[in-house]
């Protein structure tokens, strides 16, 4: 017989082998010495022997049929895991913005399937020992160490005969028998030669009586969740199979719920009747970026959800990664886990591939108009591995002393909530064309801007961002004769001229008298605003997204009261969804909507027309108050770094009450076309070709559409 000591021990091997589904052999002595006289077989079986095999036989009979609809069923059973669900709201959100649905699956009652545990147990036979005995007739069996009321039970289990001859494959199938039950903890045979044959007697040991459960090591799941789900009556006798069924339902669990490190690992029964469960959840001990050789350590740090002292947990893990990599430092970011100072803990390890983030942009150009124009640019997405990002561009030369330039600056983090400050100072003059919305030239001149926008966002939640932006902007115009066309502003120093009030412009050739329907002041002037933005992104990528959903509500303010000349209301809705398809393509989907109350200026009308929204169109060829514009692409690979793109767009922009020469007519506007994505040093490059009902337009552009 065995120790308390080894019997604890035996427990604890039993549940280990649960998790890997084998069956438990403890080779050893015979507990009990058999008796070594043996005589010639006989033929014949005694009368009571038949009796007492005939009685089995009788009560096997609805054990066999039972056991066959069980083997219909492959050995796997399905178990109602819900009651185990995780209370970590950063494992729930993640795992939902996966698209995992992790709290549903939990709620729904999610029926895991899972192998049907056998039964542990130990048996010290051997074939060795069983040797001496194969060949002879089994007479007789009986089982030692039951209480007489359920001997009948477990006789019934036993897959021999009486009659049958013995070999170690029968024996071994009927300790297997009995161990099925799930109560017994050991199994050893007793063989008792006699004149007729053999007499089989199977010593058994019950396992303890359980007054109580207890687990050890758990922080997802809470003591009084799991002692629920594990469902041991107190003062019942411990029973292998349903405790290994509860088992592998709470390591599927674990594992559902992204705790893949985690297991239980470890069961004994102790003097005093409570059952002790060991649970290892794979505790991160320390995350250690790698590779990063200008990117501060911190800064890869912030962006990880996964954090030292958790359970591992791969929904936080995968999620970390995707923003590591969408900070757009890296070329590539892994995870290794390598061993922690103990056996249950690990260490992550974030290996990244820094790429150059600084660019410089050095260009010229030269039109009989303008003359020579120089530009200039320097950018740095990574200001001396902190993360915040810089840019200047300048623009300058021209025959009249042209200039364009804008500087901006985000700092990602201002505080450690991971609020981010953005400030841009932006004197942009930009060749500009109207188009009615036959798309028409209308007028051609250089739009004027002159400003300083300020934001601030904060994070609310994993997928979520507030952002207050701060803007003051002047919006002008300049004339140049030499390219009129149409309807064209006219500079004009001659009588009737009000320098004060409209500058030295008037509308040319006396084709729109500007004054009579103030369309300087309804159109240009100075505009202060403020906005809110909710922004909602879990996609996987932000620069080549496969998977996730972006979705944004804005609310702009522009009023008198801020010290502008209009006073204006927007809201405007986006929403983006991304869903692979195979291994490598994807279909994506854009809708915005918008709405605008008030006195809007020219400047801040909606736009349609162009490779952003409407291809097949002129650019900005539809434009009002209101505005509606769905996009649908189907992207695919075509060979390294070219995409294929097939599209359609369609929407509308209505309602230009201050635009007097622009058709007011809602309509419905629709393309189709295909195009290609290059992905370059310096970013995409977009050619796409779009075709409308009246037209068709080549599109050539820098930058992701969306």
């Amino acid at each position: 017989m065995m120790n308390k000591r080894a019997y604890k021990n035996m427990l604890a091997v039993a549940v280990v082998a649960a998790l890997s589904g084998t069956t438990v052999w403890a080779a050893d002595e015979m507990s009990t010495a058999t008796t070594q006289n043996s005589t010639t077989a006989v033929t014949a079986v005694s009368a009571q022997d038949q009796a007492a095999q005939d009685a089995i036989t009788a009560a096997r009979g609805g054990i066999e049929e039972a056991q066959k609809s069980d083997e219909q069923e492959a050995k796997r059973i399905e178990l109602d895991n819900s009651s185990l669900a995780t209370t970590d709201s950063a494992v729930l959100t993640v795992a939902k913005g996966e698209g995992a649905r992790l709290e549903q699956q939990q709620a729904a009652g999610v029926q895991t399937t899972i192998t049907t545990p056998d039964a542990r147990y130990f048996s010290s036979v051997t074939d060795e020992q069983l040797k001496p005995y194969e060949g002879k007739v089994m007479t007789g069996f009986s089982i030692e160490g039951l209480p007489a009321e359920v001997q009948g039970e477990y006789l019934a289990l036993l897959k021999s005969h009486i009659g049958d001859t013995l070999t170690p494959e029968a024996i071994k199938a009927d300790i297997s028998a009995l161990g099925s039950s799930g109560y017994l903890s050991e199994i050893n045979p007793v063989i008792t030669v006699v004149p007729e044959g053999v007499k089989v007697a199977y010593k058994v040991t019950i396992n303890p009586v359980v007054k109580s459960v207890q687990f050890e090591g758990n922080t997802v799941y809470s003591n009084e969740m799991l002692v629920n789900y594990l469902n041991v009556q107190p003062n019942t006798v411990l029973n292998t199979v349903q405790v290994g069924e509860r088992i592998q339902g709470i390591n599927a669990a674990y594992n559902r719920d992204g705790y893949i490190l985690a297991r239980v690992n470890d069961m004994a029964v102790d003097q005093n009747g409570v059952l002790h469960i060991s649970i290892t959840e794979g505790i991160v001990e320390d995350i250690v970026p790698h590779g990063n050789k200008k990117t501060k350590d911190y800064v890869i740090l912030r962006e990880f959800n996964q954090k030292k002292g958790q359970p591992f947990n791969k929904f936080l893990v995968r999620r970390s990664v995707e923003k590591v990599y969408n900070l757009g430092y890296f070329d590539d970011v892994n995870v290794r886990l390598l061993e922690g100072s103990t056996p249950d803990k690990v260490v992550i390890e974030i290996d990244v591939l820094e790429h150059k983030t600084g660019t410089i942009t050095l260009g010229a150009g030269y039109s009989d108009s303008d003359g020579f124009v120089g530009i200039v640019e320097v950018g740095e997405d990574n200001l001396r591995g902190t993360g915040d990002k810089i840019k200047v561009h300048w623009e300058f030369g021209g025959t009249a002393g042209y200039k364009n330039y804008s500087v901006s600056y985000l700092r990602p983090w201002i505080d450690s909530k991971g609020t981010s400050l953005g400030v841009s100072i932006f004197d942009r003059e930009d060749t500009y064309t109207d188009y009615n919305s036959n798309g028409d030239n209308i007028s051609e001149y250089v739009k004027t801007q002159k400003g300083i926008n300020v934001s601030l966002g904060r994070q609310t939640g994993e997928y979520t961002r507030d952002y207050v932006t701060l803007e003051s902007r002047k919006d002008g115009w300049k004339f140049d004769e030499d390219e009129n066309s149409g309807y064209n502003y006219a500079e004009n120093a001659g009588p009737g001229s009000n320098p004060e009030k409209y500058g030295n412009y008037q509308w040319d050739n006396g084709k729109y008298n500007f004054k009579d329907d103030n369309y300087i002041e309804n159109n240009f002037g100075r505009t202060n605003s403020v906005s809110w933005q909710k922004v909602y992104d879990s996609r996987d990528n932000i620069y080549d997204p496969k998977r996730g959903k972006r979705a944004s509500a804005t609310v702009q303010w522009a009023g008198h009261g801020l010290g502008g000349d209009f006073d204006y209301y927007k809201f405007t809705g986006e929403y983006r969804n991304y869903k692979a398809i195979g291994s490598n393509q994807v279909l994506a989907f854009r809708a915005r909507l918008g709405w605008a109350q008030g006195d809007v200026p020219y400047s801040a009308l909606y736009t349609l027309g162009g490779a952003d929204t409407l291809r097949g169109f002129e650019d900005d060829q539809f434009r009002g108050k209101k505005m509606y514009n769905a996009t649908l692409e189907y992207r695919v690979p075509i060979f390294n770094k070219v995409t294929g793109v097939l599209f359609t767009d369609m929407g509308d922009a209505w309602d230009a009450p201050h635009v007097t020469w622009y058709e007011d007519d809602k309509s419905f506007n629709i393309s189709v076309g295909a195009g290609v994505r290059i992905s370059t040093p310096i970013g995409p490059i977009r050619l796409d070709y779009g075709v409308s009902k009246d037209d068709s337009k080549f599109h050539f552009s820098f930058g992701g559409q969306f």
